[in-house]
């Protein structure tokens, strides 16, 4: 069993000010997929999707069983994200060519969307919607837009630089009930609405990676530090003490996945308060 140190009760001001209670995160390592990796993602069945640094990207089950595999990355370029939240469904974001590609549970491609025909050339985060569409935003006008599946624009929001002081510039996307989360590594996490409305901003700078988990936010910064946030401008705890090895981490309601040089660690977790 491995425990690492947790801090709790953060109140969010402008920054995130340490307290001294405290309370441990018991962790026990289950699985291992080894192998050299450079991403990874889990979708709400508990299926895993690991990138190969030989340009493959492969899929298991729960159990590490091996579904399918998709060969076709190195054809458009390096992969920038995947996308899960819907079972049925994986996105796959190539910036460099600002592609799109959605995949079946088979892995096989069954739409390809390209952003630059919309004259969507500088996009940097993307993230499938709720109603099978695509939220991406437009760094060139500084808008968020949704884009149907067709190609047509379904929603853009104003001009951000006339909403903000400082430039918005996200590297990170995801839809989390009701709310759209816009990741700014410096600047902090942007929350709008579904119609573009401004709802708040969590002031936490260089943030390297962030997910929802049931009803919360989960964010880590360059020091892989792990936050979990439960209520407006509060957090219930906070992880510190990982590894500096790990490359990507990320936390399903029962386990814990890190991902290294070596491959991808899967742990059991609980937290004891």
């Amino acid at each position: 069993m491995i425990r690492f140190i947790i801090c709790m009760l953060f109140c969010i001001t402008g920054s995130i000010d340490a307290v001294s209670q405290e309370s441990l995160l018991n962790i026990q390592l289950i699985k291992q997929i080894k192998g050299e990796f450079d991403l990874f993602e889990v979708d709400e069945s508990g299926s895993i999707y690991l990138l190969t640094s030989g340009g493959q990207l492969k899929k298991f089950n729960a159990n590490l069983d091996s579904l399918s595999v998709f060969n076709e990355v190195r054809r458009y370029g390096k992969l920038h994200a995947i996308h899960t939240q819907h079972t049925l469904r994986t996105y796959l974001y190539f910036k460099n060519f600002n592609v799109v590609l959605i995949l079946d549970r088979l892995m096989q491609i069954v739409q390809r969307i390209d952003l630059r025909k919309l004259s969507l050339f500088q996009v940097n985060a993307v993230c499938p919607s709720y109603d099978n569409q695509l939220w991406i935003f437009d760094e060139q006008n500084s808008r968020i837009k949704k884009i149907r599946l067709d190609g047509s624009i379904a929603f853009e929001s104003t001009d951000l630089r006339l909403v903000f002081a400082e430039k918005v510039s996200p590297v990170k996307m995801i839809e989390h009930q009701g709310h759209l989360y816009l990741l700014d590594a410096e600047q902090g996490i942007y929350v709008f609405d579904y119609y573009g409305g401004f709802k708040e901003k969590i002031d936490v700078s260089n943030i390297k990676e962030f997910q929802s988990l049931g009803n919360d936010i989960l964010f880590n910064d360059a020091q892989e530090i792990w936050t979990k946030r439960t209520e407006k401008n509060s957090i219930q705890w906070r992880l510190v003490g990982l590894p500096s090895e790990m490359q990507q981490t990320f936390f399903s309601p029962a386990f814990f996945y890190a991902l290294n040089k070596s491959g991808l660690s899967i742990y059991a977790y609980q937290l004891n308060k």
